[in-house]
């Protein structure tokens, strides 16, 4: 009896460490968001489609401490004015992250880190008015920040995680191109400094993650 009871301690026990957060576990994660938005008023037509996707790989290299590498792609289109107007925006980028997990209730554990990030974007906006006209960004974002957040390690193989506060100082550099219907071009070049916070729940963001 003894015997069976020191067996199923240990059984629970083991199930109550959440496995993944142990040295030497790979963690690869994935994400997609996709939403559209459409307002119509009278003969006025504002459609807007966001689609962004994330893949990442980390790894516990000492109990409940974790290195990891996103990659991420985005696109927005806006289409207003009944089709005369389009603004398009693509963004690559990547970041390098460090996390540490705490643990909370069972598999629930609390986790703080830090990141640094590179994003490149490039924005085309297009309007067929009385007077053809194409406008075009590029920039360059580098990032710096701090950020934490709740991760629930669903089982050996599979955990979700939620973003909830984060800090972060951004350098920006944008280049601007003007195109208009007489083909006349103007250039612009602006740099920018940033430093932002958001606050709990204001920053929601999911991941899921297979542990291996």
């Amino acid at each position: 009896m003894k015997k069976q009871l020191l067996v199923t301690a240990m059984a629970v026990g083991i199930s109550l460490c959440g496995f993944a957060q142990t040295k030497g576990t790979n963690a690869v994660s994935f994400g997609v968001n996709s939403t559209t938005n459409k307002v119509t008023v009278n003969n006025y037509e504002n459609k807007v489609k966001n689609n962004s996707f994330t893949l990442g790989y980390g790894y516990f290299f000492k109990d409940n401490n974790k290195i990891g590498l996103d990659l991420t792609y985005g696109r927005n289109k806006n289409t207003y004015n009944n089709n005369m107007n389009n603004d398009e925006l693509k963004s690559y980028g990547g970041n390098l992250s460090y996390q540490r997990y705490f643990p909370l209730v069972k598999t629930l554990f609390a986790y703080a880190g830090g990141k640094a990030g590179y994003t490149y974007g490039k924005n085309n906006s297009q309007s067929f008015t009385t007077s053809t006209q194409t406008t075009s960004y590029t920039s360059n974002q580098y990032a710096v920040g701090a950020y934490g957040g709740i991760t629930w390690f669903v089982s050996k193989r599979f955990a979700l995680e939620t973003s909830l506060l984060s800090a972060d100082i951004t350098y920006s550099k944008t280049e601007q191109n003007e195109v208009n219907f007489n083909s006349y071009v103007t250039k612009s070049e602006y740099t920018s400094f940033n430093l932002s916070s958001q606050g709990f729940i204001n920053n929601l963001g999911f991941k899921i993650y297979i542990l291996f």
